[in-house]
């Protein structure tokens, strides 16, 4: 009776683990499922005056941002067309292409002069992204993920201290 309820329980948990929404991340909190707060929270880079919206038409945004100091093109793995990097001072973004038209895929920072909206940059304490974001995030191996509808904020630390930020577009890949 033991080796059935056994069997029985491990076929529950296999089929429970299979049922759980998964996002192209992997992560099951980066679903499309998140609490209502969660939802209204938005997370844009903010570069002086320009917002960097993930999955928002390139053009007007780069033009704002003005002239990249350097770029970078391949052709996308995932779409027809070609990924670019265009880097500034302190971060790159990157877009891909959808329908003809550049869109912003991720945004990250190359030093300490880039912040998010709350002041996180490179060189914070651990101790200020928790306090920055509260009950809004996931933290595994030193990894903070905030989500929102369409962004996933991820803050990288390494013995207390923020080292990588970047802001990734969710995409539906349907």
């Amino acid at each position: 009776m033991k080796k059935v309820s056994r069997y029985l329980l491990t076929a529950g948990l296999v089929v429970s683990m299979a049922a759980a929404p998964m996002t192209s991340y992997g992560f099951p909190w980066s679903s499309k499922t998140e609490t209502k707060a969660e939802e209204a929270a938005s997370y844009n880079f903010v570069s002086g005056t320009v917002t960097v919206a993930m999955g928002a038409e390139a053009a007007p945004i780069l033009n704002a941002l003005g002239a990249p100091e350097k770029t970078f093109e391949q052709d996308s793995c995932a779409y027809q067309g070609k990924d670019k990097v265009y880097t500034y001072k302190g971060f790159e973004v990157s877009t891909y292409p959808v329908n003809g038209k550049e869109c912003i895929a991720s945004a990250y920072f190359l030093d300490d002069t880039a912040a998010t909206a709350e002041g996180i940059k490179i060189g914070s304490k651990e101790d200020d992204v928790k306090k920055a974001y509260k009950d809004k995030y996931k933290e595994e191996f030193g990894v903070y993920r905030m989500v929102d509808a369409k962004t996933q904020l991820n803050v990288y630390t390494t013995k207390g201290v923020v080292d990588a930020v970047e802001y990734i577009v969710i995409t539906d890949q349907k």
